[in-house]
């Protein structure tokens, strides 16, 4: 389950929490000197190409928090709260000078003069400039994608709203100001955008609607009652602005792109392959890369055909499936259900040595906030890594809505079914995204180490701990729990064969779904959701590859030590780095023990 609000997930997240759409596809504000900023020659002089390197990404980051306010509040830096940025063609023009100035002052510091850790800084930060030209140079995903600029005004506003780093009084003025800043945002939009196809276009289009209903119903209600009397009138304007002007740019999209598309949703191979390789570190041929994904697939399908029968040996998959599902908390007892969860968890992970935690490590069960209820089920709420005052995480989790019929209250608990939702909260806290984050939060990172993630690594982790959970005893064996990790699992893997079929095979979006319905044991709306989020998420099967990534890794570091090897120790060592592209950790865990092969079947 992807569990995190979709507006936020998708402004920016190649970050810290759970499931991730698509953080690179979305507008990136320029506008900023093409010039870096800093003191990188004044190091390099100083003979110091470590020193170099860290000033160069020091001044890099500066320039992106000036040039992308929204990214600014997302990862902790309150300096443009105020700011939304600005998204025209000559801001895009200006970014992507400033990516070619900061790729050539990178190629003036070798790699061989660097610690192997900064050369794998310097890797990160040099993979992450590329993809940015390859996604608003090469691609122009801004001139394609109407759906960048909805989420990043919903998400701009969101990341006040949901994190009390300030006063209620503080955020609500940068709530305004940015408010007052979606026509413009929009207004931009109409002129980059060149081409969008139908797909894409109805998405906008939905999304669009729903950031009106967001600016129209949850803002004003995270601020209920905020503000004197001229502030709250302002307030009230700025609101009704952005609500017209998010509705407005939702009859745009469907009067001139719904009903005149143009082009097509899928990048294509090349694109594909060059995404995989900057963006995970993946550079192999793309029909090799899409075999492991299909072998993946059949083994998961295999496993959960085999389990089923166990439970029970005359039903079909997808009736014990159902079957098992139909054992939930109540409505009442959902958040007792999910606290309870995490008692045990944490007492798993510590028993069975899954990993050190740190005293901290600890984590607060919450009702999801009201004006979060319509966009996740349950979500972790962390922090971003340079945040220095809101630095509590959240595992929100939605309650039953009392008014939906009764029919969808139980499909609704029946998500949260007494056997997955452990996994969910595996992948979420114990041992997953929570997990991960806080033991960053006491590593001394470098900034490329906080910021410049893979979506790979994230969520491979999360989904690998899901896994590994139930392989050291989680369930005691209980064949409805793995069956129900298993489900987890081959919704990843269809997502990965799906996303490189759609992309560059031709697959249709009503192909895909039937994909998801027979290979997934998902029911029809539930496949045409991930279908269509397929179509605008190409690399989506960065779960699975993670997860095979990390296995292979730990298959070879195990070789490695030998005697010496514990799953704790691998654990550890793995996350000491941030969260790198799996293939750029290899060499500093492995040595000359790193065989280059980075996927199980390759």
């Amino acid at each position: 389950m992807d569990t995190f609000p979709r507006g936020l997930a998708l402004l920016m997240l190649g970050a810290l929490l759970g499931a991730s759409p698509e953080p690179s596809s979305l507008p990136s504000p320029a506008g900023t000197s093409p010039q870096p900023a800093g003191a990188s020659a004044a190091s390099a002089k100083q003979g110091n190409p470590n020193a170099a390197y860290a000033a160069l990404a020091k001044a890099y980051f500066a320039d992106t928090f000036r040039a992308q306010p929204a990214y600014a509040s997302f990862v902790g830096v309150h300096t443009y709260d105020a700011q939304l940025g600005s998204y025209a063609a000559a801001d895009y023009a200006a970014q992507l000078a400033r990516d070619e100035a900061y790729l050539d002052k990178l190629a003036m510091i070798d790699p061989a003069t660097l610690s192997p850790r900064v050369a794998l800084d310097r890797r990160m930060l040099e993979n992450a400039l590329r993809d940015d030209v390859l996604l608003n140079g090469t691609m122009a995903l801004w001139r394609h994608q109407p759906d960048g600029y909805v989420q990043t005004a919903s998400g701009a506003v969101f990341l006040l709203i949901s994190r009390n780093f300030a006063p209620p009084a503080i955020r609500l003025r940068s709530v305004i100001a940015r408010e007052e800043q979606v026509p413009r945002l929009f207004a931009q939009a109409r002129a980059n955008l060149t081409a969008v196809d139908k797909d894409t276009a109805a998405i906008a289009a939905d999304d669009a609607a729903g950031t009106a209903s967001f600016f129209a119903t949850t803002v004003p209600q995270a601020f209920a009652g905020v503000g004197d009397a001229a502030t709250r009138a302002r307030f009230k304007r700025a609101t009704a602005t952005a609500t017209k002007a998010a509705s407005d740019y939702a009859a745009y999209v469907k009067t001139r792109w719904v009903a005149h598309p143009v082009g097509t949703y899928a990048i294509g191979a090349a694109n594909y392959s060059a995404r995989l390789k900057y963006e995970e570190g993946i550079d192999i041929p793309l029909d090799q890369y899409l075999a492991v994904g299909e072998t993946a697939l059949a083994r998961t399908h295999a496993q959960m055909v085999a389990v089923a029968k166990r439970i029970d040996p005359h039903a079909s998959t997808a009736a014990v499936i159902a079957r098992v599902m139909l054992q939930h908390p109540t409505a009442a007892g959902l958040i007792p259900a999910a606290s309870a969860d995490l008692v045990k968890l944490r007492a798993f992970v510590i028993a069975h040595h899954i990993i050190d935690l740190p005293r901290d490590a600890n984590i607060k069960v919450t009702l999801t906030p009201e004006f979060e209820r319509a966009t996740t089920v349950a979500s972790m709420d962390s922090p971003g890594p340079l945040e220095t005052v809101a630095k509590q995480a959240y595992y929100n989790v939605t309650p039953v809505d009392p008014r939906d019929p009764p029919k969808v209250q139980e499909q609704y608990l029946q998500a949260f079914n007494d056997f997955e939702r452990p996994i969910i909260s595996a992948h979420e806290v114990y041992p997953g995204h929570f997990v991960n984050f806080v033991i960053d939060r006491h590593l001394p990172l470098t900034l490329t180490e906080k910021l410049v993630p893979a979506t790979s690594f994230v969520e491979g982790w999360a989904h690998y701990d899901e896994q590994m959970m139930v392989d050291q005893g989680w369930g005691n064996g209980d064949p409805r729990v793995r069956l129900m990790q298993l489900k987890e699992a081959i919704l990843r893997n269809v997502r990965y064969v799906v996303g490189v079929k759609l992309h560059t095979q031709g697959m249709t979006l009503a192909q895909a779904e039937q994909f998801f319905i027979t290979q997934a044991f998902l029911d029809p709306a539930e496949a045409r959701i991930e279908s269509r989020r397929g179509t605008q998420d190409a690399t989506y099967g960065y779960y699975t590859l993670g997860k095979l990534e990390i296995l292979k890794l730990r298959a070879d570091y195990k070789k490695k030590l030998g005697k010496a090897f514990t799953l704790a120790r691998f654990h550890h060592d793995l996350l000491q780095y941030g969260d790198p592209a799996i293939p750029l950790l290899r060499p500093l865990l492995l040595g000359r023990a790193d065989d280059g092969k980075i996927l199980p079947d390759l």
